[in-house]
């Protein structure tokens, strides 16, 4: 019950219930309100939420607060929610760091930059904390992994998260480095983790910008939780229901947080690379909330409508990764756009492309021919023949993202996610 936001209060009951601190906050007699300064220690079962920013933290100096604290300050604070935090550190189909994430070496004479960056989302919806991360350079295609850990109990919690992390700068451009990027929390430092959008972040850049030069970014200590590779920790407001990660133990050995290895160079070096099979962005995907735009979809991760092969049904499952690429190599089936290698689900399950020689090349994937009155399977349960196949002239944003199944319906019809 919140304690009023007007009127009198009072340590005990003599106010009444519903304008008492210690029966809203615990605590037993004798109370002290300096007991209640809102600054992570806490004694006779008093629990006190983070994010009650209006009960002062004391500011204690070794001796003494320093800070006043007085009866106005606890208006319209609760007690903080009860629950349970998954136990275990997020876990999901794609690649999780350390395995994969911060590993990205780039050379180019165009302004050659490497980064990563991990964030994180309280998806309420599906009481669940998600996770979004990615290693990328400035050449390739923007790629997002997500993973995810459920929570039960927390309504209306306000989730905190933090990082402890020394990565070094290296190389001649070092101070070109963005170690980490502007916004991103201070190593150690909890913050509130947004319910609309992923925040907070950590990113680290590494940037050339003079001929033969490098810049370096590296963390590869990880012997304890404190060492210098990124080291995470998702909590409830009170910190008393924690986990954190990555860590791995392997020969009895257990090595915390997550290498950096990222390294820009100005140099000559091949084009971008990416993978081919795409939508085009303009097609909404199938979720939970009803179709949504590929970019909506980046930044809240739903849950995706997907085909289960093996008990022929519809299902929603986890979003695991997307690829948003430029390519010129698209067509348009019926109401579908899409490049030539892309394949589709049709009548009884069997994939097909346009070109069905590239699907094979780029994926090791075979497929059939996609011809004028195949039938594409659709998100409804009916089939639409297909009537028009033609080409889309021109450079497009395009997509794919990989789900459970690997499938999901991109403007209503079922498209592989070939990632």
């Amino acid at each position: 019950m919140t304690i009023e936001s007007s009127g009198a209060i009072s340590l005990g009951t003599t106010a009444g219930t519903n304008r008492s601190i210690s029966g809203e906050l615990g605590g037993t007699e004798p109370h002290s309100l300096s007991e209640y300064y809102r600054d992570g220690s806490y004694s006779d079962g008093i629990s006190i939420s983070a994010s009650s920013t209006s009960i002062p933290t004391g500011n204690w100096n070794g001796f003494f607060y320093t800070e006043e604290i007085k009866f106005s300050d606890f208006y319209g604070v609760a007690a903080p929610e009860t629950g349970n935090l998954s136990n275990t550190w997020f876990s999901s189909l794609g690649p999780l760091p350390p395995f994969s994430w911060a590993n990205e070496s780039y050379t180019s004479t165009t302004s050659p930059q490497a980064g990563a960056n991990l964030g994180f989302q309280n998806d309420q919806t599906n009481d669940r904390i998600a996770m979004r991360y990615s290693t990328y350079n400035s050449g390739s295609p923007q790629t997002f992994s997500y993973a995810y850990i459920s929570y039960t109990g927390y309504a209306t919690e306000t989730f905190r998260a933090k990082c402890q992390y020394s990565v070094q700068a290296g190389g001649f451009n070092s101070s070109n480095a963005e170690n980490p990027s502007s916004g991103s929390p201070a190593s150690n430092t909890y913050a509130n983790i947004s319910t609309s959008s992923y925040s907070p972040q950590w990113q680290w850049i590494a940037k050339a910008t003079s001929s033969a030069t490098t810049c370096t970014l590296q963390a590869s200590s990880g012997t304890s939780a404190s060492d210098d590779r990124p080291y995470w920790t998702v909590a409830n407001s009170t910190e008393t229901d924690t986990v954190s990660g990555p860590e791995s133990t392997f020969g009895g050995t257990t090595t915390y947080g997550a290498a950096v290895n990222l390294s820009a160079t100005y140099g000559t070096q091949g084009g971008p690379s990416g993978p081919g099979v795409c939508i085009h962005e303009d097609m909404l995907v199938s979720t939970q909330y009803g179709e949504e735009s590929i970019h909506t979809i980046k930044e809240a991760s739903p849950k995706i409508w997907s085909w289960n092969t093996s008990t022929n049904e519809k299902e929603l499952v986890d979003l695991l990764q997307i690829y948003i690429v430029e390519h010129d190599n698209l067509y348009i089936v019926n109401n579908l756009k899409l490049t030539e290698d892309h394949p589709v689900y049709l009548e009884g399950g069997t994939r097909a492309s346009i070109n069905p020689e590239k699907t094979l090349e780029n994926y090791e994937l075979t497929v059939n021919e996609l011809a004028i009155g195949d039938k594409m399977m659709k998100e409804d349960g009916t089939l639409e023949t297909i009537t028009s196949i033609e080409v889309l002239s021109g450079n497009h944003i395009t997509y794919t993202l990989k789900t459970e199944h690997n499938n999901f319906y991109s403007n209503g019809y079922l498209v592989d996610s070939e990632i």
